[in-house]
């Protein structure tokens, strides 16, 4: 059972849709994600920053 699984997702991982789209996920969706948290970091460095 656990390798029927397996073979589904490595049938899946070769198929050029699916890489297509997990690649646009990764670059759109990822990296806004990224970029706004990087972001909320940098807002409360320098609000410590400010206060000191």
């Amino acid at each position: 059972m656990t390798y029927d699984y397996y073979d589904y997702f490595l049938r899946q991982r070769n198929n050029p849709i699916f890489t297509e789209t997990t690649n646009i996920i990764r670059q759109k969706f990822w990296r806004e994600t990224y970029d706004v948290v990087e972001s909320q970091e940098w807002e409360e460095i320098s609000d410590k920053i400010r206060k000191n």
